[in-house]
């Protein structure tokens, strides 16, 4: 009734289906503003893509948010199926020279039909949208923008996967009832369940938000927050096999790239 996923319903293998399904929708309404034989203007080119793509939000929506509170494995295998779709699917339309002279023709003449600032100010944003994803380029120029947007797309991936990863191994298994000192009992039940589902005795903390905040903010042990702490914003940067120092010069460096090819010094 309050339109929230049901997350009870929802099973790993209906993502990509429901990805897949949402993209075409998006693509198809895509098209009906391309084809529109009137001149182009703010209700039917503007508002029209404002409205588009909501079910690709919404499925999109309930996966990165899971992906990122309650990944898996299988989560993770699904990221990498979905991103370069998702990744393409962008350029697609960023890249669509149609679509891209109907939002021009609305933008040149944003002060002589009559819109509201705010109308204006939403043309402008979607103009300097797809002039900073490279709609404005021609030739090898637009070859280039789009082999760096599919890599910087990967390389975040990668950034965020190895973070859920490293997110998931860490844990902090406590054994003596003196280290839950200023813990509500609320806190101690959920750290013992989570120690019990994974077969062990104790209260187990963890780096997800609802473990990490509610020990950072209510136990006693400055010892233990320090502990906590300091894996917490060490993360991926301390070595070993999930270290994100690599990708993120990666990242830096194709972003560089992309900001020059579209006329920017940085």
């Amino acid at each position: 009734p309050y339109e929230t996923p049901p997350f009870d319903k929802i099973k790993n293998e209906h993502y990509e289906p429901a990805i897949d399904k949402a993209i075409k929708e998006h693509q198809n309404e895509i098209n009906r503003i391309t084809m529109v034989r009137s001149m182009a203007t703010f209700e039917n080119t503007i508002v029209a893509l404002e409205e588009s793509g909501k079910l690709l939000s919404r499925v999109a929506s309930v996966f990165f948010n899971l992906l990122g509170s309650e990944s898996n494995d299988e989560m993770m295998q699904i990221a990498q199926n979905i991103q370069p779709k998702l990744s393409e699917h962008s350029n697609a339309i960023t890249l669509n020279e149609a679509l891209f002279q109907r939002v021009k023709a609305v933008y040149d003449k944003r002060y002589e039909s009559n819109l509201t600032p705010e109308q204006i100010r939403l043309v402008e944003k979607t103009y300097q949208g797809f002039e900073n994803s490279g709609a404005t380029l021609t030739g090898k120029d637009r070859d280039t923008y789009k082999e760096l947007s599919s890599k910087l797309s990967q390389l975040g991936l990668m950034f965020g996967q190895n973070s859920l990863k490293e997110n998931n191994k860490y844990e902090m298994l406590l054994t003596d009832e003196a280290d839950l000192a200023g813990l509500p009992q609320m806190i101690k039940d959920a750290a013992a369940a989570k120690a019990k589902a994974k077969s062990k005795e104790g209260w187990m903390f963890d780096l997800s938000a609802p473990s990490y905040i509610a020990f950072m903010k209510y136990s006693s042990r400055r010892d233990l927050r320090e502990k906590l702490y300091m894996a917490y914003t060490t993360q991926c940067a301390a070595g070993g096999e999930f270290d994100n120092r690599e990708n993120v010069k990666q990242i830096a460096q194709t972003r560089l790239e992309i900001a020059k090819l579209l006329g920017y010094p940085d």
